[in-house]
């Protein structure tokens, strides 16, 4: 007998009526289970339900099942509140509804609301709000932490206490862990998400004594934490008993704190902190200490073209005296760039520059290097100089000038120095220089007074300066009090919303572009949601185009923690038709993904290189050249091409002035400080880099003023290893960089251009014109003897100066270093190719003071047998796969590495513990190089350049009339043509175990290998995606080769797929076309063992009852298997898996029928099945299993048709095709429930879309195309691969795949070409245009 289907629950909502109290309970029993069908019709007399829930008629059960029933009620029509309030008063009800299957979602939603409400309630900070929390609700929650406690979802429970003001758990979690990465974990959250200030300092200041102490036993991996806590909190007495503590017994230790403190700390609290240390531990700490700045003074030594390092401009001494006015004021202060951190030689390497002892020179033109003189002394000692004798030195200038250029490059000198010193006298000084209303003067004072009281929210001096800006009419003034005042409020948060919201209601649009800076630097680092919001709209609403831009380019300091994000969020905004959101986007992909190399935002910002705008050309070069600073051609396939496009661009005096700028610029990011400096925002610890972050937001001013384009130079951090032991002294030792060389070492030297020699014909001369040349000459002559001199330079053009580039300056050794080359320990970065080429190691020992990346950290390793070993870890990262839809492979001999999505911080001071100090130790010895004789050339305004060779007294402070001379050529020139690796795209590798299963290594060819473990449908997508790749690996079916696909991919010539044959590819037009496809074999019986786990899995309900289990469900036995012996089983199509299905269920006692188009009684018995009617196999079949091949004539073969005649307890199989079966009809005799259910592997859209009606159905058992899925197979699908690349490379394609029946069967049962053919084919040409090309291994 049929068991009907209820189809109203009018009857049982009668019984609510009734009087009796049994009747009323017997209802609400039976509606509780009955709502998810009936819940619209139940939720007409909510009314009634509500009052049975507060009636006394009933038993307190009841009561509690018509409070789970409105819960329910609710929960269906959307009224979450409502349904949370029933929930609560449902008691035991709520909680067996826990365990009830079916009811995962309903109890998810409610737990979530109830988690939802108590942060709410918490977070309110009137405490009497909090007292009014509901015991039911807190109860709720407790047990939500005690579940997320005893299942060790530690991190989860951290999450919600942290949201919900309950630190008490996470000092319960740690005491029972004792597992300082949890504290970390909960810093982590707590800074970098939007928690407020005030709460984030609580919080922090609760975490700081949970944490050990550091111990060098332990290597003290979470000292990284703690550093970033402290620096954070910028409180000199939590500090303080760490540091002192740290001294009598661990002092290695406390060295390394010292400088990790240094790295990341603000001035006054380095200060403050230095000071409040007992006496004789100071000086690690102090940072002007000669130790601190001798390490730093070497790495930059080491750097070539870095600090010090001035050789270009002593060698180019008349391109530089062309420079006039603001250009002259721009060159001296780029001696501050040159030298910057050589704070004790600064005053003597800029003294013939400064201003003298009488005050400033009178002559014409001399202020523009004083002013660029005083500019570069703050740049020298940025960051360093607060209270010192620069400091006083910029003060007494700014106050005793009288000039505004000179007073213009002391303010700014005074503000660099000053960052965030807070120094009131300063800030005074800077403010008389305001009140004179000069606009260049004036400009200068208003960004140097928010440096100077950086970070402090001082309301008084915000007021000042904003009531100053609405006053005075220079817009110069307005702007730099308007990014002074973001200064003021940097990190602070909610502090500022206030001044946010006044600055971005002003009219005046410069006040309002402040404001997006102060919202930009308030929640800097935070990703906060609001602020982000906040930007976009702006960059899409405001009526200004540079506050629009300003908003754009703001989002990098939001978001410059999640460099990955940020393509994705601009990637609208790059296309907009306002040019300047183009360019703001271009500023922010480069300031956010400085120094990753982000192939995401090298896609977005390459075509704008060519965009119609000349200002967005030039925002794409400056950003192509941050992101790829330090990228290796190994590690960034654009690093070449980039490259070449910039030396196009510059050597090109054609082009538009703003490109050649611009491409300057990115040059100059790409080869900064000789390679061995980063762009990074954040330190290696995790906190923000301020000086970095401020010198950017300087940086993004050039649009107004170039001369601020000098303070990216404090973003520049060097990258490398400085290991110093206790006697801070460099001792000799190496480490590990378990990453192949290529991938991080310095790009190979280019030489430039020679200049061809012209053959000269002789030329007719006039014997008028003879006479007077030799008049000329006999007159030069006389002059030379006049003068008593030995020589007489070579007289040039003034439009022409012949300039020096590094490459003809550093001779044979390539990059410029201060170091003398016979240093022991220095070793040549670049050598000359040899002509025989080797297979690159896996791995590199690199030497103390070389250069590592902020990406090769996770890779560093040191020997366990090594004499000298870090006090504590070396990195806080490790290296981590990328998640998501592309993976940067990193092929080493056959392993596979992932490379890091963090890149924070450059390189660093490590104090290393000797671990054998009886053994004599060996240090590096420095001699450094030789200064080139200099003699002191006097010059009118009273000053000496220092510099100046004896025979050519050629200074900076030339004539004004002179004319201006192009810029100089770009340091390094491309001459070689480059040639690009083979690229090869593997696809479709969910597990991403591609090279799991085989051996790479085996590929002597080196290759490009990009990693894909999402599938793409779109074809624009996919032609984007693919185009670049001339080999192509598909998994099976996942990713359609389609004809129109293979004819726009212009490069492909290869596809290696999966299995013996693949119907996904259009293998006709790519035979026709010149593209090969080859196949692989199979091994093991992966999808006949599938068949039967789905059935055995869906006829006895094993996902099912595994989930109730799972769930705590109280009832135990809750369904009724089917069993096999003696049932039908219906195949549909008899095929080898057909078969071998068939004689599997013969063995469990079943009858077999067996039916396809083409199935005849011989084929059947042979199978031991029955032949049976398509009709008949429906109708008789307890089990229907589907084995047909897929094709157009088999595309819905089963339809609604057959799946209604099937049997009420039947159940539907389909590991085949997706498409063999009319989907729609499918789901709608599972949803009506007509048969008992169905197993499936295989769905028309694969990946099954989220929202899939199938998803939602407790009758279906899925499994994602599993069939076909196994170790074993994996192994035969990724080994013959490897295989069939490895000829193809080699000239002799195997296991090529045919459109027609010409492939034949070899012994090793894979499919070859048909030698008849081979003639005919167009292979020959492709074997040619593989042949020809140079390949090496690369990075994808």
């Amino acid at each position: 007998m049929v068991v009907r289907t209820q189809s109203s629950a009018a009857g049982v909502l009668a019984l609510l009526s009734e009087p009796e109290p049994a009747f009323k309970q017997h209802a609400l029993k039976a509606l509780n289970s009955i709502v998810p069908q009936f819940w619209a019709e139940i939720s007409e007399h909510i009314a009634l339900i509500e009052s049975l829930h507060e009636s006394d008629e009933i038993s307190a059960d009841a009561r509690d099942s018509a409070a789970l029933l409105a819960s329910k009620v609710y929960y269906f029509l959307g009224e979450y509140d409502e349904a949370l309030s029933f929930a609560l008063g449902a008691g035991s009800a709520f909680q067996t509804e826990t365990h009830a299957y079916g009811s995962e979602e309903y109890v998810e939603t409610v737990v979530s609301k109830a988690i939802d409400r108590y942060i709410q309630l918490r977070s309110d900070a009137s405490s009497d709000k909090q007292s009014k929390i509901d015991p039911r609700l807190q109860h709720v929650v407790e047990g939500i932490f005690s579940r997320c406690i005893a299942d060790g979802e530690y991190k989860q429970a951290i999450g919600i206490a942290l949201e919900s003001r309950r630190l008490d758990i996470i000092a319960q979690i740690y005491k029972l862990t004792r597992e300082p990465s949890l504290l970390s974990y909960a810093m982590e959250a707590v800074l970098d998400t939007g928690f407020s200030l005030s709460y984030r300092d609580q919080v922090l200041n609760f975490l700081l004594p949970l944490f050990p102490q550091p111990t060098m036993r332990t290597r003290s991996p979470h000292i990284h934490a703690l550093t970033r806590l402290l620096v954070t909190l910028s409180n000199p007495s939590l500090a303080l008993p760490i540091l002192t503590s740290l001294v009598p017994k661990e002092t290695l230790l406390a060295y390394q704190f010292a400088f990790d403190l240094v790295e990341g700390g603000a001035q006054d609290f380095l200060e403050a902190l230095r000071k409040e240390l007992p006496e004789g531990q100071g000086e690690a700490l102090e940072p002007r200490s000669s130790i601190y700045h001798t390490a730093l003074t070497l790495q930059n030594a080491f750097m070539h073209a870095g600090t010090t390092s001035d050789i270009f401009l002593r060698e180019n001494l008349e391109w530089l005296g062309m420079a006039s006015n603001w250009s002259k004021f721009s060159a001296t202060a780029a001696l501050g760039v040159i030298h910057k951190g050589y704070f004790q030689e600064g005053m003597a390497i800029l003294g013939p520059y400064l201003p003298q002892a009488g005050g400033e020179s009178q002559m014409l033109g001399a202020s523009y290097s004083e002013g660029g003189a005083l500019y570069a002394l703050g740049l020298i000692n940025a960051s360093c100089g607060s209270g010192g004798s620069v400091e006083t030195y910029l003060r007494d200038t700014l106050k005793a000038s009288q000039g505004e250029v000179v007073q213009h490059g002391a303010a700014l000198g005074l503000g660099v120095v000053s960052m965030g010193g807070k120094n009131a006298d300063a800030y005074d000084d800077l403010k008389q220089t305001l009140f004179t209303d000069s606009a260049v003067a004036g400009e200068a004072a208003g960004y140097s007074m928010g440096l100077v009281m950086l970070g402090t929210a001082n309301a008084t001096c915000a007021d000042e300066m904003l009531t100053y800006a609405r006053e005075t009419q220079h817009e110069k003034i307005i702007r730099g009090l308007a990014v002074g005042l973001a200064f003021i409020y940097y990190g602070r948060q909610e502090e500022a919303n206030e001044t946010i919201k006044s600055l971005l209601a002003e009219k005046d649009p410069i006040l309002r572009y402040g404001g997006v800076y102060t919202l930009a630097l308030a929640y800097a680092g935070t990703s906060n949601n609001d602020a982000i919001r906040q930007l976009l709209h702006i960059a899409v609403s405001d009526t200004s185009d540079d506050v629009r831009r300003a908003a754009v380019t703001s989002l990098a300091f939001l978001l410059f923690k999640n460099p990955s994000q940020v393509p994705r969020i601009v990637q609208l905004l790059s296309e907009s038709y306002n040019p300047h959101v183009r360019c703001g986007a271009t500023l922010a992909l480069g300031i956010a993904c400085a120094g990753t190399g982000l192939q995401d935002a090298i896609e977005i910002l390459e075509p704008m290189t060519k965009d119609s705008v000349d200002f967005v050309r030039q925002g794409a070069f400056i950003a192509l050249g941050m992101v790829l600073v330090q990228q290796s051609e190994a590690s960034s396939p654009s690093m070449s091409s980039t490259r070449a496009l910039y030396a196009k661009v510059i050597s090109d005096k054609h082009e538009d002035p703003m490109a050649r700028f611009g491409a300057a610029i990115g040059q100059g990011f790409i080869d900064a400080g000789g390679r061995n400096v980063t762009i990074s925002l954040q330190s290696r610890a995790g906190s923000r880099n301020t000086s970095a972050i401020v010198g950017m937001v300087l940086f993004c001013q050039f649009w107004y003023w170039y001369p601020l384009a000098h303070c990216a130079c404090l973003a520049f951090e060097p990258t490398g290893i400085i290991g110093l032991n206790g006697d801070l002294k460099a001792p000799v030792f190496e480490y590990v960089s378990n990453a192949r060389p290529s991938l991080f070492a310095y790009p190979s030297p280019t030489k430039p251009p020679k200049k061809e020699t012209v053959a000269k014909v002789a030329t007719a001369v006039l014997s008028t014109t003879a006479r007077v040349k030799a008049r000329e000459k006999r007159k030069a002559a006389a002059e030379v003897d006049a003068m008593e001199t030995d020589e007489k330079p070579e007289s040039k053009k003034e439009s022409d100066v012949d300039m020096k580039s590094d490459e003809a300056l550093s001779g044979k050794h390539g990059d410029v270093s201060p170091i003398n080359e016979s240093m022991s320990t220095f070793v040549e970065e670049s050598k000359a190719s040899t002509s025989t080429k080797r297979k690159e190691p896996t791995s590199e020992r690199l030497p103390n003071f070389s250069r590592v990346t902020p990406a090769q950290w996770a890779h560093i390793a040191f020997p366990r047998d090594g004499r000298y070993q870090p006090v504590r870890a070396v990195s806080a990262n490790t290296a981590s796969s990328v998640k998501g839809g592309k993976a940067a492979a990193v092929l080493t001999g056959g392993l596979l590495e992932l490379t890091s999505e963090r890149y924070a911080g450059g390189g660093g001071i490590l104090i290393m513990v000797d671990e054998r100090p009886d053994e004599e130790a060996e240090f590096i010895s420095f001699d450094p190089p030789a200064p080139p004789p200099v003699v002191e050339v006097e010059v009118p305004n009273g000053n000496a350049i220092v510099g100046a060779p004896s025979h050519n007294p050629i200074n900076i402070a030339l004539d004004e009339s002179s004319p201006e001379v192009d810029p100089p050529d770009s340091f390094e020139e491309t001459t070689m043509a480059l040639k690009l690796p083979i690229k090869v795209a593997i696809l479709d590798d969910y597990q991403e175990v591609a090279f799991t299963y085989a051996d790479w290594s085996s590929l002597k060819n080196p290759l490009a290998i990009d990693v894909f473990s999402d599938t793409i449908s779109d074809e624009d997508s996919l032609v984007k995606r693919l185009l670049p790749y001339t080999i192509i690996c598909a998994m099976r079916e996942r990713t359609k080769f389609t004809a129109s696909l293979l004819a726009r991919l212009g490069n492909l010539k290869f596809i290696a797929t999966t299995g013996p044959w693949n119907a996904g590819i259009d293998v006709a037009y790519a035979e026709q076309n010149g593209i090969v496809v080859s196949g692989t074999g199979a091994q093991g019986n992966s999808t006949l063992e599938h068949i039967w786990a789905l059935i055995l899995g869906t006829v006895r309900y094993v996902p099912m009852d595994d989930a109730d289990v799972k769930a705590r469900n109280s009832r135990w036995q809750t369904r009724m298997p089917m069993g096999l012996a003696g049932r039908t089983l219906g195949v549909v199509g008899l095929g080898r898996l057909g078969s071998q299905t068939a004689q599997i269920a013969k063995a469990f006692g079943m009858r077999v029928v067996a039916w396809s188009p083409n199935l005849t009684s011989a084929r059947a018995e042979a199978a031991g099945c029955e032949l049976s009617s398509k009709k008949e196999l429906f109708q008789n079949s307890d089990v229907v299993s589907i084995h047909i091949v897929s094709s157009p004539r088999t595309r819905h073969l089963i339809s609604a048709a057959d799946l209604s005649i099937m049997k009420p307890s039947a159940f539907f199989i389909n590991t085949s095709r997706g498409p063999i079966v009319n989907e729609d009809d499918l789901i709608d005799v599972l949803q009506r429930k007509t048969i008992a259910g169905a197993g499936l592997d295989v769905f028309d859209t694969e990946p099954l879309p989220l929202e899939h009606p199938f998803r939602n159905l407790d009758n279906v058992v899925l499994t994602p195309h599993m069939g076909y899925v196994s170790d074993s197979n994996y192994e035969a699908f990724w080994g013959q691969t490897v295989e069939n690349i490895v000829n193809f490379l080699d000239g002799k394609p195997s296991r090529i795949l045919k459109s027609s029946l010409q492939n034949v069967s070899n012994e090793n049962n894979i499919f070859i070409w048909n030698a008849n053919d081979l003639s005919s084919r167009p292979w020959s040409h492709v074997q040619w245009s593989i042949v020809e090309q140079t390949t090496r291994i690369r990075v994808a």
